[in-house]
């Protein structure tokens, strides 16, 4: 309980803004916005109303829900029941991770809610079934008619009415109906599962190929030749069950943005604009807490602003290995005053070992 204590006030900050910001867009998302006006013959907006293939409930689970459960699932399966103090600093580590990682998917999905919540209310744009939802009075047309040239539902000008000429009685259900741009349900499926993707590219280390173009290591080979085999040394081609579970997200994503379109909630343009909104808050937000996926697999998040609580982290210096800290440590063979060759830790500047003074061949480095 201490540890859950103190990693929530090691960021407690982060957690209040989100929470302000998911707030706020909730708020934006339940007030009256503007109504753009629109012509009782334009097609595009006389769709029937169909329910939600995905509903709003669903969108929740699938995007943050279910994230936030495989991220905590992935970082806690690997983990045995500490007894001593490397395991226990394993399980902090992993709690450390789940930590960040389900930060990082709370505040993409709470800017994104507060971003589209906001356009929704300041563009206004009536969704493809509007007519189906406003039931419109026909009969006094001329008193809602705020621009084209007609006068009456027969003429041949066409002519512009406002929101007021609906006649439904759900006031929700009509403000909704000027909801169209962006999609909400495409920007917060987006947010939550484009972020859960690139959270498991870099779980399973599945970054782009990594080219070591550096030329200090001793070979006998040289130039483009070197640089090709020290790739292959350093870079495999990940399973395809990896990649599947990765990219899995992407089209749980896909499929709930295309439902918009077959439900007729939204426009093309709409569920384009939502899908771009989420995923570029997916990456920023990935980004802010996380090392890129083509790091590779290792220490994923990145390590507490205050070094009070690095040991929650289990990134106290006092307790990681070098090689887990990331720390490049350089060996080399010496006699010292024994007589018998032994491993010496120098401070690793990358260039190549000394030869010994015996003229012996040294040791590579690890």
């Amino acid at each position: 309980m201490a540890i859950i204590v103190s990693l929530l006030f090691s960021y407690i900050f982060d957690w209040v803004v989100v929470a302000v910001v998911a707030a706020a867009g909730g708020v934006l998302n339940y007030i009256n916005g503007f109504h753009r006006p629109f012509s009782l013959t334009d097609v595009t907006i006389a769709y029937p109303n169909k329910p939600d293939i995905v509903s709003i409930p669903v969108v929740v689970i699938v995007a943050l829900v279910a994230p936030a459960g495989i991220i905590a699932a992935l970082n806690l399966s690997s983990v045995p029941m500490f007894h001593d103090r490397a395991e226990r600093h394993r399980f902090q580590r992993a709690f450390w991770e789940i930590h960040v990682g389900c930060l990082g998917l709370c505040a993409g999905l709470a800017v994104t809610l507060f971003v589209t919540s906001g356009l929704k209310d300041l563009v206004g744009k009536p969704r493809p079934n509007l007519l189906a939802r406003c039931e419109p009075d026909l009969a006094r047309i001329s008193q809602f008619i705020v621009g084209g040239f007609g006068d009456s539902l027969n003429s041949e000008a066409e002519s512009l009415v406002t929101g007021a000429i609906c006649q439904q009685t759900n006031h929700r259900l009509l403000d909704d109906s000027f909801a169209a741009f962006p999609s909400g349900h495409s920007s917060f499926s987006c947010a939550g599962l484009v972020y859960l993707s690139l959270w498991l590219c870099a779980r399973f280390s599945l970054g782009l190929p990594y080219l070591d173009l550096s030329l200090n290591a001793p070979s006998y080979r040289s130039g483009k030749h070197q640089a090709a085999a020290s790739a292959r040394d350093k870079q495999a081609a990940p399973p395809l069950w990896q990649m599947a579970l990765a990219f899995a997200p992407i089209v749980a994503a896909l499929f709930i943005c295309a439902s918009r379109y077959a439900d007729f909630h939204h426009a093309g343009f709409d569920i384009i604009s939502g899908a771009i909104i989420g995923t570029v808050f997916a990456w920023t937000s990935f980004r802010v807490y996380h090392l890129p996926t083509k790091r590779g697999y290792g220490l994923l998040a990145g390590g507490p602003r205050n070094k009070r609580h690095a040991f929650i982290s289990g990134l106290d210096n006092n307790e990681v290995p070098d090689e887990e800290r990331g720390v490049v440590t350089d060996y080399e063979l010496n006699t010292h005053n024994t007589g018998a060759p032994e491993r010496v830790p120098t401070s690793g500047s990358g260039q190549p070992i000394m030869p010994l003074r015996d003229n012996s061949t040294a040791r590579p480095r690890y």
